[in-house]
């Protein structure tokens, strides 16, 4: 994702503390910390009882082929974890696969900070990405936000009223680098059954306090524009048959909801809640789609 004035980010702050108004946040939290730290590791059957010896139960076919075994992360600096001292979404959910399954799940988490979807483009041809992709069973893309300029949103043609009609060469040219990423990340997949998840985003810019502090114009045109994005890449991702990740609606309900308590200090990225949000809501779309 994109700082004030087009410049792309570094490495981040501090994440932010602030969880008031979020008490169903803090509640996901120590749920996923038990789930984390409680789950057992190794399937078992029968009726145990304590102090009895259990051997691992028998995997089926079906079940090993729908296991995941290694997880690639690509895109901005989102899944790169900026802003955040935290475990990002691409380890937590490495973490609850391992867990669930009762096996071992590699993650190679290759998002940088700043990346636009033509350098995303660019990253997949190269042979670290190549190798990555082509092993795992599950690769992850956050992408998009970094390929608009968020000094234009002041601009009259830059809100919904006009259509965003500031930003529709930068949305057609999102979709279809976004259409170019998929088709080559699919053509490197190897592993049956392989998936491809692609996340939308809260804010392409700042959001809560930080972007109520610039006005309502800033606000109203940010939140279209990311509207625009996600359908985009919603779209784009039913085309090429990945399972496109709403977390707009974690993160803000219809658009209502504060997410402060989401992000890090900086307005802009999510904090070790914020990523625990993410994680969840793609594990439950994995859930859903019948993956564990």
């Amino acid at each position: 994702m994109r700082q004030e004035g087009g410049t792309r980010r570094g490495p981040g702050v501090a994440r932010s503390s602030r969880l008031r108004g979020f008490a169903a946040v803090a509640i996901l939290a120590v749920a996923w910390s038990v789930v984390l730290e409680a789950a057992p590791v190794v399937r078992v059957t029968g009726n145990a009882r304590a102090g009895d010896t259990v051997a691992p139960a028998k995997v089926t076919a079906k079940e090993a082929a729908e296991e995941v075994t290694s997880i690639v992360g690509l895109g901005d600096s989102v899944p790169a974890g900026s802003a955040c001292n935290c475990d990002t979404f691409v380890s937590l959910i490495r973490r609850a696969l391992a867990a669930r399954q009762g096996t071992a799940v590699a993650a190679h988490n290759l998002a940088t900070g700043g990346l636009t979807t033509q350098g995303l483009l660019d990253q997949v041809d190269s042979g670290s990405a190549t190798d990555a992709i082509g092993k795992a069973d599950l690769v992850i893309i956050t992408i998009g936000a970094n390929d608009f300029d968020s000094t234009s949103l002041g601009e009259d043609d830059c809100g919904p009223g006009a259509g965003l009609a500031c930003y529709k060469n930068d949305l057609a040219r999102l979709r279809a680098n976004v259409d170019g990423i998929l088709g080559k990340v699919r053509a490197l997949q190897t592993r049956p059954r392989s998936r491809i998840v692609v996340t939308g985003y809260w804010n392409v810019f700042l959001d809560g306090d930080s972007a109520r502090a610039k006005g309502a114009t800033y606000v109203s045109n940010s939140d279209a524009l990311t509207r625009a994005v996600n359908r985009t890449l919603a779209q784009t991702a039913g085309a090429k048959g990945a399972r496109y990740v709403d977390v707009y609606g974690p993160f803000k309900g219809d658009g209502s909801r504060d997410d402060t308590p989401l992000l890090a200090a900086d307005g802009d990225h999510p904090n070790a809640a914020g990523h625990r949000v993410i994680a969840d809501s793609i594990l439950s779309a994995l859930a859903a789609d019948g993956r564990r």
